[in-house]
């Protein structure tokens, strides 16, 4: 089946994949993948984190990094704070401006396709539920000297009623420790505790806060993981990253955010539409299930748009973190 996709008001017309068909409130019918061992289900509930391994194949990674190099020579549509190549610029040279673009499935056909990806919901709907929507992406460039974050649970940015939300961290590279593979605290995300941030003044990692938790950094181990592999996090987990230390190269991840479609999403409520017990982000993918709330009706809200780095900490004065939007948070 070939279908026109209009992305950021740019027709692109390609082949689906099997998945990738739906209609109304409800997610892909017709393509099965074995279901998550109860081994794998339980790992995830005892420590807040799975990988999965060869998740994605080659040609789906080499699709994700094509598109990364066109979003960041300004070739995929308006994209704030994306500034064109000029002719004769190199690959490289384009993507070590940027750290990281939010939302970029609203312009990437390839990543828009990776939401609803057979490897991601058949783990999802055995540790969320059998209806998921997914809500944000984040493109992670990452080249070598660019900070990573301090530690941080991705609830205190996007707060699920249920506290359902899941990341799915797609490698896009090999990650290893000396270019900034996640580091994880097994197990933290079982208090069901949002831990207050205060600034900190690590050039180590961006301006973006740290978590305050009863956890030392001997309780965290590195998750190295091949390109192809997912590594799928509870949104109550301690994580962080660190600097790509690597000599050239890059760290390119993407990765998308989901919760339980039953759950209502008060994600930059206001308080001027009405009570936040009400209160429910629109802007959404459905990739598994049902989703009951369907009669709503979905809206256009984000966009994509370069996530300022804070380079050197919140101690730097020329540090550029300040943003007016509420998912900012890095892996």
């Amino acid at each position: 089946m070939t279908e026109t996709l209009s992305l950021n008001g740019r027709a692109e017309a390609r082949e689906l994949a099997p998945w990738e068909s739906w209609d109304g409130g409800r997610a892909p019918a017709g393509y099965t993948t074995l279901p998550l061992s109860d081994a794998a289900r339980r790992f995830y509930h005892d420590n807040g984190f799975l990988v999965l391994e060869n998740a994605l194949s080659d040609d789906e990674i080499a699709a994700l990094n094509a598109d990364a190099a066109q979003i960041c020579r300004g070739e995929r549509g308006d994209v704030r704070g994306i500034v064109p190549a000029t002719p004769g610029e190199s690959d490289d040279a384009v993507l070590r401006r940027y750290l990281c673009i939010h939302f970029p499935h609203k312009i990437s056909a390839a990543m828009r396709a990776t939401l609803a990806h057979p490897s991601i919901t058949d783990v999802l709907t055995g540790v969320i539920s059998p209806n998921v929507k997914c809500m944000q992406s984040m493109l992670f460039i990452k080249a070598s000297g660019k900070p990573g974050q301090a530690w941080h649970q991705d609830e205190f940015f996007i707060p699920t009623r249920d506290r359902s939300l899941a990341g799915a961290w797609i490698a896009m590279d090999d990650a290893t420790v000396e270019n900034g593979c996640l580091w994880v605290v097994p197990g933290s995300h079982r208090h069901g505790i949002i831990w207050p941030q205060h600034q900190h003044n690590d050039r180590r990692f961006d301006c973006s806060g740290e978590a305050e938790f009863p956890y030392t950094n001997d309780d965290a181990v590195p998750v190295e993981v091949k390109r192809g592999s997912i590594v799928f996090f509870n949104g109550y987990l301690l994580h962080r990253s660190l600097p790509n230390y690597a000599p050239g190269g890059f760290r390119r991840s993407l990765v998308n955010h989901y919760m339980s479609a039953e759950s209502l999403l008060p994600w930059f409520w206001n308080g001027l539409e009405g009570p936040v017990s009400t209160a429910d982000y629109r802007d959404i993918v459905l990739v598994a299930g049902r989703d009951p709330y369907a009669y709503k009706g979905l809206e256009e809200r984000a966009s994509a748009h370069v996530r300022p780095s804070g380079e050197g900490g919140c101690g730097n004065a020329d540090n550029n973190a300040a943003d007016d939007d509420e998912d900012d948070h890095d892996h």
